[in-house]
């Protein structure tokens, strides 16, 4: 009995892959931007910074 479903290397990855895709707009802090490519700028320099302690 074969099955007609397989898997190839790409469906492989595609399956674990995680897409992250950017808007205009910061789900965090809620600013908006002019490109997506600017929000990721945005996420990584303002967002990914562990908060300081006051």
């Amino acid at each position: 009995m074969e099955s007609n479903f397989s898997f190839g290397k790409l469906g492989i990855k595609n399956i674990f892959k995680k897409d992250t895709k950017f808007t205009n707009k910061c789900k965090i802090c809620g600013l908006t931007f002019s490109a997506p490519e600017r929000t990721k700028i945005h996420m990584m320099k303002a967002h990914s910074k562990p908060k300081r302690e006051k």
